[in-house]
Order: structure tokens, then C-alpha cells, then sequence
């Protein structure tokens, strides 16, 4: 697995820069988003969305877009 540079655009419309764990498939298998210079990891979805001062339905679902 490979951590790729990205963003990731949540049901909100907000974007943040992040970073995704890929498996072999290319499916997400982990990310970190940053926020203000600091790192939230995605965990479980409830205490994902609080870190980032949202609930939960304007977090999920999310789209996510890798860098180049």
C-alpha cells in the first residue's frame, strides 16, 4: 500500500488537502486530511466529522481527488 496526495471534497462542498492509503486496488483504505495544519485522521465517522467542527451528513459521503 501507498499514501498518495490529494484532496478530498466532502458532501458540504468543502475541500481540504489530504492524504489517502491506497490497497493494490486502488481503493482508499485510510486517509488523513489536514485542517489548519493539523492532521485528522479519518477513524470512525462520528469523531472524524466532530474533529472537523461538521456532523456527520455534511461529511459523508465524500469524493476524493489524488494529486498527480
Amino acid at each position: 500500500m501507498s499514501w498518495k496526495s490529494g484532496k478530498v471534497t466532502l458532501d458540504d462542498g468543502t475541500v481540504y488537502p489530504a492524504e489517502f492509503l491506497l490497497n493494490e486496488n486502488g481503493q482508499v483504505y485510510n486517509m488523513k486530511v489536514y485542517k489548519d495544519e493539523d492532521t485528522v485522521e479519518e477513524i470512525d465517522a462520528q469523531n472524524f466529522s466532530n474533529k472537523l467542527g461538521k456532523d456527520e451528513k455534511d461529511v459523508y459521503p465524500y469524493t476524493y481527488e489524488l494529486d498527480e
